[in-house]
């Protein structure tokens, strides 16, 4: 849009020069005054100038402003687990976990070699060393093997973990991401980007395996 306006601007100074030329050609007088108005001409253009930029500017500006109010609103905040006691954290985290578990045993019959696990509470005397054990712990866990099966995409493994610290965190396809409870709406949202746990997860399950799951 500010280069249209500076074509514009330009377009009217040739055009305010050439008639001025004109003039003079036909009447000197005339042209006398034509020129002696060339200093208003031009500030005029500027002041026409500066007008579009500055509508320019706010409209850029409002366009911007609103897109990043529409994100903040449809992501959550840090704290939004933060208004849970542990017990109901866990409650509705494992309320997400059983939903889950309960979809892709529906689909299991139209994937061969698909595998369930769900692994309950682990703690540091779980594991062998202090590395396994940080990387281990856990307050539950359902984990999803996935066949290969015919298509661009190969078999894998799905974690969906609940963490100590009041979120829960997804290792699927299109990557690891961690989920916090977004009170208000009731679901599963990204802690950076507010994106749907259970809407990235169905996409990367129709990618790699048969059916759509109903969670």
């Amino acid at each position: 849009m500010a280069s249209m306006s500076a074509v514009n601007n330009m377009m009217m100074m040739r055009v305010s020069i050439l008639l001025s030329r004109r003039s003079l050609v036909a009447c000197p007088s005339a042209s006398a005054r034509s020129l002696s108005t060339l200093p208003s001409r031009f500030h005029a253009v500027k002041q026409l100038h500066a007008h579009q930029t500055t509508n320019y500017n706010q409209q850029r500006h409002h366009l911007f402003s609103t897109k990043t109010r529409r994100r903040r609103r449809g992501g959550t905040s840090p704290n939004s687990n933060r208004d849970l006691s542990p017990q109901q954290f866990l409650s509705i985290a494992n309320d997400l976990l059983d939903k889950v578990e309960s979809a892709v045993l529906k689909l299991k019959n139209n994937n061969e070699g698909l595998e369930i696990i769900r692994h309950p509470a682990s703690s540091s005397g779980d594991a062998s060393d202090a590395d396994d054990s940080e990387f281990r712990q856990h307050l539950g866990q359902l984990e999803i093997k996935v066949p290969s099966i015919e298509g661009p995409y190969d078999g894998g493994t799905y974690m969906l973990t609940i963490n100590a610290d009041n979120n829960v965190a997804l290792q699927c396809l299109s990557g690891n991401f961690t989920y916090v409870y977004n009170n208000t709406t009731g679901e599963w949202v990204g802690q950076e980007d507010g994106h749907s746990l259970l809407g990235i997860l169905t996409r990367d399950w129709i990618r790699q395996c048969h059916g759509v799951p109903d969670f």
